[in-house]
């Protein structure tokens, strides 16, 4: 079954229902469709005159051309690779250069070119097989890479999703982030897919994401956390409720604990649906408010998902060691397009790794401890970041925290954390020391802490940790005694 079925079968049964609301201005499941099958018959032609599947890069921000252009490109067999429109030119000609593409569609030429393209089409088969979507990692550090995915991955990721977050037609999705990165477009590809109603926003505006959840009976909220936090602030800022939200979708990092319990407080009902995946993995774990699982933990395998924790010889960890994740199921990428590091995704014998470390207690819960690329060795022992952030964030004081290394005469990496307040609440250097003193090995505690106002993102809403580390070691940060 060709990946963009689901979507013709949504917009023949119900052509007039809204497929899109984007600045209050609905797009039918008609509409789209009509747009999605002229970049079919566009791209077809291009496969054609090309003798090869067509790939098109898209730069371009949010809105209908940027999801017919993707969702005909599929429909028509071809090749969609995203450039994200707040790259610099030397970025996106690097990407060009690697991807060399048919077609070129921006902001400025999309709409124009979608118009000129003729009616009648008619979607062909295509093979699962088939590629379809070449994205890049959004890693906080380093280049990122260029994944490849083909149309069978997304089905069984569909087929994974239906059973774990249930997402139907009569339900409103409001996906507020970047369709160019993978959250925001699977986001709105699924709700599509399920005949749902879908908000996006031109950009992220958190007070106009409140006020949809407040009043456009929005159901459903696929974020990640930062996001998230911008709109809680503005719902408290205005005193919203959502009363129509029955889950919040979200992934990119761990909720923290104080997070979780605002938007508890805020829509009680709801159940938050935090994932863990990777843009070579798709969906690896599921947390789910309504399950019970530890708060340090990132869930239980996804539906579709074997997990197995292996040692640096490739072997089997005993149960409750930690080891190296690796996955298998339906919903892995085909690696990389063009020249890699080595660094990144690895598969064998049908299961994929990114390099993550983590351990699985005794009732199945899933832990993550770090990447093997974002080890520090302090004193000739390893620590992970990730796991001092989990202690972090779990201090009353502390809303948010992100944890790197920083050059050492004596300790070679001195494990450093950058920290922000949750409201009024402070704590001294000292203070957080303990308070990971009681939770980790004492070598684990940051012994350097830094406080920081504003939260530098990447353009997918992850904290930008290498900007972060530019800054403390430029002295760019507050340092707590």
């Amino acid at each position: 079954m060709s990946l963009c079925r689901p979507f013709l079968d949504a917009a023949r049964r119900n052509p007039s229902h809204p497929a899109l609301i984007l600045d209050g201005a609905p797009v039918s499941y008609g509409a789209l469709r009509e747009m999605a099958l002229r970049v079919g018959a566009g791209m077809s032609a291009l496969a054609v005159a090309g003798g090869e599947r067509p790939r098109v890069t898209l730069r371009l921000g949010n809105g209908p051309e940027f999801l017919a252009l993707f969702l005909g490109t599929v429909a028509a067999g071809g090749v969609v690779a995203l450039l994200d429109p707040k790259w610099s030119e030397g970025q996106a000609e690097a990407a060009l250069d690697t991807l060399r593409p048919a077609l070129r569609l921006t902001d400025d030429t999309a709409a124009g070119w979608i118009a000129a393209q003729p009616m009648g089409w008619v979607p062909p088969p295509v093979d699962p097989r088939t590629p379809f979507l070449i994205g890049f990692t959004s890693g906080t550090t380093g280049r990122p890479k260029a994944f490849i995915r083909d149309q069978g991955s997304w089905l069984a990721t569909l087929e994974a999703s239906r059973m774990e977050f249930g997402i139907g037609p009569e339900d409103v999705v409001l996906v507020p982030g970047p369709l160019v990165h993978g959250l925001g477009l699977y986001g709105a590809f699924e709700g599509l897919s399920a005949g749902a109603t879908v908000h996006v926003q031109p950009k992220f505006d958190p007070t106009d994401a409140a006020r949809r959840l407040a009043s456009a009976g929005v159901t459903t909220l696929v974020v990640v956390p930062t996001m998230l936090v911008g709109i809680l602030d503005a719902a408290d800022r205005q005193a919203l409720r959502f009363p129509a939200l029955r889950r919040v979708v979200c992934s990119g990092a761990k909720l923290a604990p104080a997070v979780h319990e605002r938007l508890t407080a805020l829509c009680p009902e709801a159940a938050v649906l935090e994932y863990y995946g990777a843009s070579e993995l798709s969906f690896v774990s599921l947390r789910s408010s309504h399950e019970g699982a530890p708060a340090d933990s990132v869930g239980r395998p996804f539906h579709g998902v074997e997990l197995e924790l292996r040692d640096d010889d490739g072997q089997p960890t005993a149960p409750g060691r930690p080891g190296t994740v690796w996955v298998r199921s339906r919903m892995l990428s085909d690696g990389y397009v063009g020249a890699t590091d080595g660094a990144g995704y690895r598969e064998h014998d049908g299961w994929g790794t990114v390099g993550d470390y983590g351990w699985i207690d005794g009732d199945g819960w899933l832990r993550l401890v770090g990447r093997a690329g974002d080890m520090l060795i302090s004193g000739g022992l390893n620590v992970y970041p990730a796991e001092v952030e989990t202690a972090l964030r779990a201090c009353p004081a502390v809303a948010e925290a992100v944890v790197f290394g920083l050059p050492d005469p004596y300790w070679g990496d001195a494990v450093s954390a950058v920290v922000w307040w949750r409201e009024e609440d402070r704590a001294s250097a000292a203070e957080l020391r303990a308070w990971c003193h009681g939770r980790l090995e004492g070598y684990k505690a940051p012994r350097r802490v830094f406080a920081a106002d504003a939260m530098p993102l990447t353009g997918s809403g992850k904290i930008a940790r290498a900007d972060l580390r530019e800054r403390a070691l430029a002295g760019g940060l507050e340092e707590l005694a």
